[in-house]
């Protein structure tokens, strides 16, 4: 729920209020948290907890608070990441994540106070819940601490946008979180981590010579284009299947072996082309659409559920 740096090649030419706000707001990220809220709100659907009633107005309230959480952090983000503009000062960036960040809260104190929990569930845990996600979103874009540019910032950013809105939008619907949630989270916090790094392959250059330590200067390049991507690739699925065997998700979720043509072209063009900057963003690409694809069918097989 924060985002990660643009690279100067997706800053637009002129920002004006509307394309600013999008553009600092992280817009071109928010798949990436809302996916998993939305994946953690259909999920009851199929594993019917006991008690469980599907709650519209918490559902709709806890999406909205993602998005604002997401582009708050994401303002903060440009504003540690020093990207301001002369049409949008660093002032004004801290004064909309400042506003986002407060509504988001607000929003989350309202959820609190209609919570429907489970009996032995602790009053206070969806205060913690809410605590943990600032915190994570702290830990990645303010200093001292920064890993948005050091090394272990991408499993920051992959367990915040991955795992935090899907125990969220569940403890929301449900009152309760168990271990098949965590399970059923797995997927999609492999599909952003692919989707990061990816990511972070493409813009390797340009990090190094901005200073930006993250953890591709651990690894060799040749490494971290092709083994790092083929092992991520595998795990994804992997995790896919194994939440199908073990009833965390509907087995119609393994429909998502559909895109496994993308996932051997992320596999295919990284292993060989790792140091075209140019043909690593079509690779970045691609992960972005296998993420979007997993959230979507994990999301739909849930749905399905209602049928039976």
């Amino acid at each position: 729920m924060t985002g990660v740096v643009p690279r100067e090649d997706q800053m637009p030419k002129r920002l004006g209020r509307f394309g600013g706000v999008l553009h600092f707001g992280g817009a071109r990220y928010w798949t990436a948290s809302l996916l998993p809220a939305l994946v953690g709100t259909t999920l009851p659907l199929w594993l019917r907890p006991p008690g469980f009633a599907f709650r519209w107005l918490g559902a709709g309230e806890f999406l909205l608070s993602v998005l604002l959480m997401h582009a708050g952090f994401s303002f903060l983000l440009a504003w540690s990441a020093k990207r301001s503009t002369a049409v949008w000062p660093g002032s004004r960036l801290l004064r909309y994540a400042g506003v986002c960040i407060l509504s988001a809260c607000l929003l989350g104190v309202h959820l609190n106070s209609n919570l429907h929990l489970h009996r032995f569930v602790q009053e206070y845990i969806f205060i913690i819940y809410g605590l943990c996600v600032v915190f994570v979103g702290t830990l990645y874009v303010l200093p001292p601490f920064s890993f948005w540019r050091r090394a272990g910032g991408e499993i920051v950013i992959a367990e915040g946008l991955g795992l935090l809105p899907l125990l969220g939008a569940y403890l929301v619907q449900v009152g309760d979180i168990t271990r098949k949630v965590y399970l059923a989270s797995i997927p999609l916090v492999i599909a952003t981590a692919l989707w990061i790094w990816t990511d972070q392959i493409a813009s390797r250059v340009d990090d190094e010579k901005a200073g930006r330590r993250t953890m591709l200067s651990l690894f060799s390049a040749a490494f971290s284009g092709s083994w790092i991507v083929l092992v991520l690739v595998i795990l994804l699925y992997a995790s896919l299947f194994g939440a199908a065997f073990v009833s965390t998700v509907n087995p119609w979720t393994l429909i998502a072996v559909v895109a496994a043509g993308l996932a051997f072209a992320i596999v295919k063009t990284s292993w060989r082309e790792f140091s075209n900057s140019v043909r690593m963003l079509e690779v970045e690409r691609r992960a972005f659409r296998l993420h979007l694809i997993t959230g979507v069918i994990l999301a739909a097989a849930s749905l399905m559920a209602l049928a039976g």
